[in-house]
């Protein structure tokens, strides 16, 4: 019996879980199927063949295109045995939900973490609208509240989120790539400067640690066990 994991992530969403899985399930073949559509495509041909699928789909619900995939992925998933859905709002959203991303990212003292107070801030807001159940007057509300997020649905909120936050440090993650410090031991990526600082420094942790915590500390947690892992 082979395990795969299925994701429609084909860029820095792809890095985070072959980084992820190979550190916590290394017996899992981490496969992209490129887009959403694709991903629901390639489970509609699952059959009982012995193997175990693991599908990640995006979730937010708020993306009219989002939503029909998700609806025609749980109608051909159901009723497969060998099918199991790991039920998430995004990648982005994992992330930010991370109980640890600032204490990474910023040093203690580091002024860049006062410049981004009100990123911060809505990262907060925005975790704290979807841990509740927020409905959509509630995201509405909070995209009142942020101008720069007025026009985006929610998991476009989250990747801006996350890249702003993490611009200009080694947690740089955009669409399409993982920043190195979320996957690579510590300091292990390349031309890090000498005043490049973050807030590992006074205790620098392998790539192994790195992976556990960031599913142990995050939404990922009860994504995972939801989901048989």
């Amino acid at each position: 019996m082979r395990k795969f994991l299925w994701c429609e992530d084909s860029k820095s969403g792809y890095q985070f879980w072959h980084a992820v899985f190979g550190v916590l399930f290394p017996d899992f073949t981490v496969e992209t199927k490129g887009s959403n559509t694709r991903l629901r495509k390639a489970a509609e041909k699952i059959t009982a063949d012995g193997n175990e699928y693991y599908l990640i789909m995006d979730a937010a619900l708020d993306n009219p295109d989002v939503l029909r995939e998700t609806k025609r992925l749980n109608a051909c998933i159901a009723g497969k045995s060998n099918v199991r859905a790991i039920r998430l709002h995004s990648f982005e959203y994992a992330l930010l939900s991370f109980e640890l991303l600032e204490q990474w990212i910023f040093a203690p003292g580091d002024p860049l973490r006062d410049k981004r107070q009100a990123l911060l801030n809505a990262r907060r807001l925005f975790i704290r609208l979807f841990s509740s159940g927020g409905n959509g007057a509630d995201l509405q509300a909070f995209r009142e509240a942020f101008d720069a997020y007025e026009s985006k649905n929610s998991e476009q909120i989250a990747a801006k989120l996350l890249f702003e936050i993490t611009r200009n440090t080694g947690f740089e993650t955009g669409k399409t790539r993982l920043g190195d410090c979320f996957i690579l031991s510590c300091c292990e990526r390349d031309g890090r400067q000498s005043d490049n600082h973050c807030g590992l420094d006074a205790h620098r942790i392998s790539a192994d640690e790195k992976a556990k915590l960031l599913v142990e500390r995050s939404v990922l947690k009860e994504a995972f066990e939801g989901a048989g892992l």
